[in-house]
């Protein structure tokens, strides 16, 4: 699961692994760890989306494109790596995953729901129709949500108490929640913590410790919880393994946090990830690729991990030939250089398949392509994407195009500014 991050009342909260309110952040995608239904692995059609939330089930995955549309893939058993016909157009502000169900909120503030049923974990009760929630969390086989006045609500199996607020929080207003495996994390409005559920390895109970500490976020796990202190270090207990913060991470500043079956994985302030727990399948392995990544947003809840990753620095767009910038252009007549942008990655690795928009801004003595025209080329496999901006037209002034990549704002916008003369 991935934590939830504590904001101030009549603010949305955000979450990780469960639920991204507000995203911490945007960026593209990436993924390791047990890849048994592709899990493990982001699909080719978004390997160039620009994301903006993202949650980790056991076993699929779900995510929020920038357009505010949904996408997911991998173990699809009940359907939850499925996007429902009735949610393929709609708006969304929150995801969130269970082990094998999803949770959402629309853009009315509105709760869906979809995947595995058993426990009803995967549908909305009648008392929550029409609903405003404003923070969601997926457990195992249980749902929790905070609604709009801030007060909690759960369902599904209630056999270790799991999905029944507990009388002491049942008018208690929060400000973040996490759903684990069989038990839940709250950060209440006074920042301070709260616990119910399965209590195995004491996972469900507040240390003394911490119990009058603030806390930032918080992220349950199987049968641990994590926590970010005020301060901005660590905290952890439960099951052994990950009953301890590592001595590494003892004084490191972190952002984000997840949970999952027997690992943590977590961001730190400067960008990089840090794990520890079981490695099966190398989860809690930091992929080289991830070296010089700027990571945005973690989520884990089984064995596989997602990321968002800045993976490309800005001004990644460059002209192929750098004499196009400040050219003059004769009117009536072809433009001498056509417009050839590259892209390329942080290692030079030209970035395939992506589509560039060329914007010309004219001035007010430029009628060139009328000013303001959009020409759209996609990147080959050198990474180029080539456009010519054809005639000028008479008259005199400057003008310039706009080369960008709308999908990845990251990677900068090139201005090639021209200069119109007379013939």
């Amino acid at each position: 699961m991935v934590d939830y991050v504590s904001t101030a009342e009549g603010e949305r909260s955000g979450a990780g692994s469960e639920a991204v309110a507000v995203p911490i952040d945007r960026g593209f995608l990436d993924a390791w760890g047990c890849d048994d239904d592709g899990e493990g692995r982001v699909p080719d059609r978004l390997k160039n989306t620009m994301v903006t939330a993202i949650s980790a089930g056991s076993g699929h995955n779900l995510v929020l494109k920038a357009d505010g549309t949904l996408d997911a893939w991998g173990h699809n058993k009940w359907g939850q790596a499925t996007v429902p016909d009735r949610l393929k157009e709609a708006e969304i502000t929150t995801i969130a995953t269970g082990y094998d169900h999803n949770l959402v909120i629309k853009q009315d503030d509105t709760l869906d729901a979809w995947g595995c049923n058993d426990d009803d974990q995967g549908g909305i009760p009648d008392r929550l129709t029409g609903t405003k929630a404003v923070a969601i969390s997926g457990g195992a086989w249980h749902s929790v949500v905070v609604k709009d006045n801030f007060i909690l609500d759960a369902w599904g199996p209630e056999k270790f108490d799991q999905a029944a607020v507990p009388s002491r929080l049942q008018n208690t207003k929060v400000a973040a929640v996490s759903a684990g495996y069989n038990h839940n994390l709250v950060i209440k409005q006074d920042g301070t913590l709260d616990a119910w559920g399965s209590n195995h390895k004491n996972k469900a109970t507040v240390p003394d410790r911490l119990k009058d500490v603030k806390i930032a976020a918080i992220s349950a796990g199987h049968d641990h919880s994590l926590v970010i202190k005020q301060d901005g270090t660590l905290d952890v207990w439960g099951i052994e393994g990950q009953d301890a913060v590592p001595d590494r991470l003892k004084s490191a500043i972190v952002v984000a946090i997840s949970a999952g079956y027997d690992h943590s994985v977590v961001l730190k302030r400067d960008g990089t990830l840090d794990a520890w727990g079981g490695d099966a399948c190398g989860k809690v392995t930091i992929p080289p690729r991830f070296k010089n990544t700027k990571i945005a947003a973690v989520s884990t809840m089984y064995s596989h991990n997602l990321v968002l990753a800045a993976v490309l620095p800005s001004k990644a767009i460059s002209l192929v030939n750098p004499a196009a910038k400040g050219q003059v252009v004769r009117p009536n007549t072809n433009a001498p250089h056509a417009l050839h942008a590259r892209v390329r990655s942080e290692d030079g690795k030209p970035i395939r398949g992506l589509g560039i928009t060329f914007t010309v801004l004219g001035s007010s003595g430029s009628t060139f392509l009328a000013g303001g025209r959009v020409y759209g080329a996609t990147t080959d496999t050198d990474g180029i994407a080539r456009a010519s901006p054809l005639r000028a037209g008479s008259g005199s002034g400057s003008f310039s195009v706009v080369a960008n990549a709308p999908t990845r704002r990251e990677l900068g916008v090139l201005e090639i500014p021209f200069t119109i003369t007379s013939v």
